[in-house]
């Protein structure tokens, strides 16, 4: 009974060891403290979430037992009120908001169990499936390509803001002040590219991208790259007769880029102006007008002074990237045909009025953004001096 008790509960006992590691390690050790401290705002901010999450999806019309009553009613039941009433009372709505929130919560806390999908007729976890890491891998391949074109280039756009289109250096002899003037112009040239696409990029929303690309294929007369995989592999398994099917993963990745392309979109955009503006502003600081005067300059300067000092605060803003994209992947999963969470998300809010599909979800949104930004916090305390001068006083 005990192993079976421990069973059901493993969630639970895991953030209870988290917890009791993270104190007694923050007994002697102020940084563990904060680690410590941060990890209980961070449970606490979920309870918040879940109820806010939990209310708001009550507002919303019906509840599972008519849902379930509708059900039976299509396959030729005659149903009665009492029926309704009936069902309400077996699956616990009758019960008060509060006390249901707590049932909810309880359940989440103990064994991460989300609930019953009304309209699935199934679990919250089962229906979910891998849907929701399909989702988590979409953002984070979005993220993490973003961030690779965005840090670069915002920091070639930041070296090249006060620089001018002409080499006018009188030491320079004239073909040297030619070739500097090719190069400089080259710079610039660049850097206004770089400023039309982020505009472009706040300006185009997602899913009409997503719609010009598979407009583009169309006009081509090539096969549309909707879904994961197209028909010929959609049902093909990965491990054949032959072994791994190469060619099926050659297909999913023939699909796979236009998600993450178009979700990352807006994301690239917004960070390379980010980027842009951050070590503009720290390359104005009175630190780097000293790193010059005792002889820094070039690449030196830079990597070691204002794009040294612009990444911590970029990196503390991956949780907020994160649910921005998750924000822009629920209309576009429905224009490309995707089946992840998101789309399963427009289906229990728009079609299906699925409350606690729903409510899953968007607590899991929230878990993650959360978590995210819980680690970060807790990286960059250990990392960077300024930050832990800040939450540790030393």
């Amino acid at each position: 009974m005990i192993i079976q008790f421990l069973f059901d509960t493993w969630l639970l006992w895991i953030l209870l060891s988290i917890g009791g590691l993270l104190w007694w390690s923050g007994r002697d050790s102020q940084y563990f403290n904060y680690v410590f401290n941060r990890y209980l705002l961070a449970l606490t901010t979920l309870l918040l979430v879940s109820g806010i999450v939990f209310s708001l999806m009550e507002v919303m019309p019906g509840d599972c037992a008519e849902k379930y009553i509708a059900y039976k009613n299509t396959q030729g039941e005659i149903i009665t009120q009492a029926d309704i009433q009936a069902e309400r009372v077996r699956m616990g709505l009758d019960k008060s908001l509060p006390e249901r929130w707590g049932r909810w919560v309880t359940n989440l806390t103990l064994r991460g169990d989300l609930g019953f999908s009304c309209a699935k007729r199934q679990t919250v976890n089962l229906a979910l499936g891998d849907r929701f890491w399909m989702s988590f891998m979409f953002c984070m391949a979005a993220l993490m390509c973003s961030y690779i074109i965005a840090v670069p280039f915002g920091i070639f756009s930041a070296f090249t803001i006060n620089k001018p289109w002409t080499e006018t250096n009188p030491q320079y002899s004239k073909p040297q002040q030619l070739l500097g003037t090719v190069m400089l112009s080259l710079q610039k040239v660049l850097d206004l590219l770089l400023r039309i696409i982020s505009y472009l990029g706040l300006a185009l929303p997602n899913f009409l991208l997503a719609l010009t690309i598979i407009l583009l294929y169309v006009f081509a007369g090539e096969p549309m790259p909707t879904g994961l995989f197209s028909e010929e592999w959609r049902n093909v398994p990965w491990f054949g007769d032959n072994g791994f099917e190469v060619d099926k993963l050659y297909d999913f990745l023939g699909h796979i880029w236009l998600p993450i392309f178009v979700i990352g979109w807006s994301a690239t955009a917004l960070q390379l102006q980010t980027v842009r503006a951050l070590v503009v502003d720290e390359s104005n600081k009175l630190y780097v007008d000293a790193a010059r005067a005792r002889g820094v300059e070039g690449v030196s300067l830079w990597v070691g002074y204002p794009v040294r000092h612009s990444i911590s605060p970029l990196f503390n803003s991956i949780g907020f990237d994160f649910q921005r994209v998750f924000n822009d992947l629920p209309i576009v999963a429905m224009v490309i045909g995707m089946t992840d969470s998101a789309a399963l998300l427009i289906e229990a809010l728009a079609m299906t009025n699925d409350q606690e599909l729903a409510a899953g979800i968007l607590f899991l949104v929230a878990l993650v953004v959360i978590s995210m930004n819980f680690i970060t916090d807790v990286v960059l305390a250990a990392i960077d001096p300024r930050v832990r001068k800040s939450v540790l006083g030393n």
